[in-house]
């Protein structure tokens, strides 16, 4: 798998939660951001997304943590994840917080990136091509993805929110009727991808979309 340990994996602590970042990741900022002509937009692009999703993740473990989960970040290809040890002390609305947490911590960005764009128009450093283009990667990543997660398609934010609202208000299977919201969003927002943009997220969502059919089924044999 694509979180699984590798020697050659990056460690460190950041406010003492454990961060690994797998080897994959770094594929996740060439994909991204590759420029065979400016190199060096790659490099700023995995920075961004880097830095972007890393903050992402600490919302997620920050709050798991104050709520007295120990938890622990991985970053690989496909992002991040946070793990969180939810065995004691578990609620639905605790889940909910945790879930939201992630995109609201992209979001508390946003004044201090405002604030870091009118500070730079006040220099002549703000006109270079490559502060521009760091500033354009992070407005990007932390307006457009947050909003995509809490998207109501499991596995993303969205859906978890979503599976604990159902949790919350005593549906008798939560698991079910996420993954079935899962499959009608991620759907309709896969036809609206390629219609509207000609592709986009789209061929994401489709992934998503198929990931959860299969999770349903599965989760439905088990159930019998």
């Amino acid at each position: 798998m694509l979180t699984e340990p590798t020697p050659f994996d990056l460690r460190m602590h950041v406010f003492r939660i454990p961060v690994r970042v797998h080897p994959s990741f770094w594929l996740l900022g060439l994909i991204l951001g590759w420029d065979p002509d400016m190199p060096q937009m790659t490099l700023i692009c995995t920075v961004c997304v880097f830095v972007s999703i890393l903050i992402h993740e600490l919302g997620h473990a920050l709050t798991a943590e104050a709520f007295g989960w120990r938890s622990e970040i991985v970053l690989y290809l496909f992002g991040g994840l946070a793990f969180s040890e939810r065995w004691h002390n578990r609620t639905p609305t605790k889940d909910i917080f945790v879930s939201v947490a992630g995109p609201a911590a992209q979001f508390c960005l946003l004044p201090l990136l405002f604030a870091t764009e009118l500070g730079l128009a006040q220099t002549e450093f703000g006109d270079q091509i490559y502060v521009r283009a760091a500033m354009h990667y992070l407005w990007f990543i932390n307006i457009v993805w947050p909003i995509l997660n809490l998207m109501p398609v499991l596995p993303l934010d969205g859906g978890h929110i979503l599976q604990g609202l159902f949790e919350l208000f005593g549906l008798r299977d939560p698991l079910a009727a996420a993954l079935i919201v899962s499959i009608i969003v991620g759907g309709l927002l896969s036809y609206a991808s390629y219609t509207l943009t000609g592709g986009g997220f789209g061929m994401w969502f489709i992934f998503l979309t198929i990931m959860n059919i299969q999770a349903y089924q599965q989760h439905r044999a088990q159930r019998w």
